[in-house]
């Protein structure tokens, strides 16, 4: 299992659109390719200022996943999945957030489903990504996309749709707490 970078884009937007998450997609004839999916508690970011506030005057920068799309090639006989994944987060800028700039991590998890006696997916590798960025001015929006290049071992016996890749923002305990409130979890 690999997890390679490719270019980090940071650019400025002008509001949040509806998230898109879709799998890979193949040139070769239609072959599948592994699922991307968001998870739910960890699918959005808030993060504070210090300081026992909480209210929105409180808030240094909001991020949720846009879009996660990619594409995939891999041998029919075994061998490796490759995956090019693109992630789009939009982030917005709080009003405690006076020197603007931003600083998170997301996470990519391969898992595959199916494998063994019990229904519980076997994890076969996590990674942690950290992003920092600036805003421009007094811009309040910004939009980052990272191309992400992922290898999958894949022996000849597994199917590429048993495979899920899982993102999500790595959160603190408090963090996940204020999203399970906001979100209804």
């Amino acid at each position: 299992m690999s997890f390679g970078r490719g270019r980090l884009i940071g650019r400025i937007a002008s509001g949040f659109l509806v998230v898109l998450i879709a799998g890979c997609t193949d040139d070769d004839a239609g072959a599948p390719c592994p699922v991307a999916r968001v998870m739910g508690e960890p699918s959005e970011l808030t993060r504070f200022g210090e300081g026992p506030g909480r209210d929105p005057t409180d808030i240094l920068f909001e991020a949720k996943f846009l879009q996660v799309v990619g594409e995939c090639s891999y041998d029919d006989e075994g061998g490796e999945i490759d995956v090019e994944l693109n992630v789009v987060i939009d982030i917005l800028r709080g009003r405690a957030n006076r020197d603007g700039t931003v600083s998170f991590r997301y996470f990519v998890a391969v898992t595959e489903h199916g494998q063994g006696t019990g229904s519980d997916p076997v994890i076969h590798g996590r990674q942690a990504f950290p992003v920092e960025l600036s805003f421009a001015d007094t811009r309040r929006n910004l939009r980052f996309t990272d191309e992400l290049d992922i290898t999958i071992p894949r022996p000849d016996a597994r199917s590429v749709r048993a495979y899920v890749l899982y993102l999500g923002f790595e959160l603190t305990a408090e963090e996940l707490d204020y999203n399970e409130q906001k979100l209804g979890f």
